[in-house]
């Protein structure tokens, strides 16, 4: 009856520390599926707007975009989705000098309650 009981108790401790492996390799889980302008791409003019996609609708009031760049953090306006499970937001300045830009963003997506967060970068170069 020991060695029965031993088995049982490593076979619950093996089903538990597998469990708690597969919760830790899918916090690296993501809901964004792409951007424009997208992730690592280089410009050749300045984007209007920035646009994201993801795999589901998100809830705009609880989601955000930023923008920073070489002058610091720059002016946005117009927050909204167009219904295509994206995030939509303008550069309210759109001549934004050349350089490396990152993207922020926060969202909540579709039924899911969970506050995603993430960030991508994308380079501006005019050859001015």
């Amino acid at each position: 009856m020991l060695g029965s009981r031993n088995f049982k108790s490593i076979l619950v401790l093996l089903v538990l520390t597998s469990t708690l492996l597969t919760c830790t390799s899918s916090s690296d889980y993501s809901p964004l599926l792409r951007s424009e302008p997208a992730a690592d791409s280089v410009l050749n003019r300045a984007p209007r707007n920035l646009r994201l996609f993801y795999g589901a609708l998100p809830d705009v009031p609880k989601s955000s975009l930023s923008l920073t760049g070489p002058d610091g953090s720059y002016d946005l306006r117009g927050f909204h989705t167009m219904g295509a499970n994206d995030l939509m937001i303008e550069i309210t300045n759109p001549s934004i000098p050349d350089g490396d830009y990152v993207v922020s963003w926060t969202a909540v997506i579709g039924d899911d309650p969970s506050v995603y967060q993430g960030s991508f970068g994308f380079s501006v170069v005019t050859n001015r």
